[in-house]
């Protein structure tokens, strides 16, 4: 493999780290005192502005539907993004593990003889870098429009329309004094606030992303070594009887130290099942409920201003290998290698997928699930909705 393929992908890796380590999760082991208390400090700030919200929406009193519609999600999200968080750091053992494997470990599975391995990687590479690139000039303008639209709105209504001055917010929350006379105050911490979240939403979704392509590109390279598990020119010895021993004795070394990367794939990706099992259940529950409300918002609201709050959700991928190590000439092993690739397909036929809590698979299905019942849900809330009511 040519160094300066290595070498792209460990700047990608190392590009990932430093974005991770400006939200103060890496390096996963060993972060300084200062880190520590940063971590803890943003989880207290997005854990404070929820109960603001919250208290906002116990002791005001609601005029209508749509006032529970346009707070609710903001909490929704602000408690998923500080989960997503918390889970980062509490299994940091794990992805400092799955880091140091990818920068470190995958590297004798790549052959630099082998050109399909250095396209494969190569490929791969434009993927996380599109990834990794996407989310973070993602996040920039998102920030931008969320926080100034509010107040240019509306001083769009008082000074060009002749509206009287209505201050308004990023998002409603419950102060302990006046918060139209402190109007600036409480919309520089609504902003702040919401760059946060932002920000912390966004990228404890790059790292988990990230880390799902890291494990599609391992299992890619391990499908090629399977389909050159048994090279021509072993087949023609084997035929002649030449060095038997010595190439069924290879084949399975290679095959062995094919299955220990295998079992360790998959093992990581079970936990990280685990670990993403409870955000994928709270995404697939209420994506479907957030999408229905900014949808129905968007719909019975006449201010420009109520139309835009937007929430975001992302998600997931799997592969696997029975076909390719099925093609790749195992007949021709010996006895003891028929039996390592028969065990290896049979735990091959459950590919390696992400759920949520095991109930359902994470995939373009349930994605169209999700959009389907929003739908559904949008219609009843149309059919329902009394406009002289609200």
């Amino acid at each position: 493999m040519s160094s300066t393929a290595k070498e792209e992908f460990l700047v990608g890796m190392e590009y990932l780290s430093v974005i991770t380590s400006r939200i103060f999760l890496y390096p996963f082991l060993g972060r300084s005192k200062t880190k520590l208390l940063c971590y803890h400090f943003i989880c207290f700030l997005i854990i404070f502005a929820s109960f603001q919200q919250f208290v906002f929406l116990c002791v005001s009193k609601l005029n209508s539907f749509l006032d529970i519609v346009n707070i609710a999600p903001n909490i929704g999200v602000c408690a998923m993004s500080v989960t997503k968080y918390m889970k980062v750091n509490s299994n940091k053992e794990l992805y400092n593990l799955i880091f140091v494997h990818f920068r470190t470990d995958m590297w004798d599975i790549v052959s630099e003889k082998c050109q399909e391995n250095v396209k494969i990687l190569k490929r791969y590479q434009k993927i996380i870098h599109f990834i990794t690139i996407w989310f973070v000039y993602y996040v920039v303008p998102l920030i931008l429009i969320v926080t100034s639209f509010p107040i240019l709105i509306m001083y769009y209504d008082n000074m060009i329309l002749g509206k009287e001055l209505e201050h308004r917010y990023p998002f409603e929350a419950w102060y302990p004094f006046d918060k139209v006379k402190w109007y600036y105050v409480a919309y520089a911490w609504e902003s702040f606030i919401t760059g946060l979240v932002v920000c912390i939403y966004t990228f404890s979704d790059l790292i988990n992303v990230s880390y799902i392509a890291y494990i599609c590109l391992e299992l890619k390279l391990l499908g090629t070594h399977l389909k050159e598990l048994i090279g021509a020119e072993d087949i023609k010895q084997l035929k002649r009887s030449q060095n038997a021993t010595a190439i069924h004795y290879k084949i399975r070394q290679k095959l062995r130290e094919i299955i220990i990367k295998h079992n360790f794939i998959a093992n990581i990706s079970s936990q990280l099942d685990i670990i993403f099992g409870d955000i994928m259940f709270v995404n697939y529950t209420f994506g479907s409920v957030f999408i229905c409300l900014t949808a129905f918002t968007f719909t019975v609201t006449d201010e420009l201003y109520s139309t835009l709050r937007c929430f975001f959700f992302l998600i997931s991928l799997s592969a696997q290998l029975a076909q390719a190590l099925y093609d790749s000439k195992w007949t021709y092993g010996d006895r003891q290698t028929r039996q390592l690739v028969l065990m290896l397909i049979m735990r091959m036929q459950k590919p390696f997928q992400l759920t949520a809590k095991g109930y359902i698979a994470m995939n373009l299905d349930t994605f169209t699930t999700i959009c389907s019942t929003s739908y559904q849900f949008f219609n009843l809330l149309r059919t329902m909705y009394d406009p002289e009511a609200n």
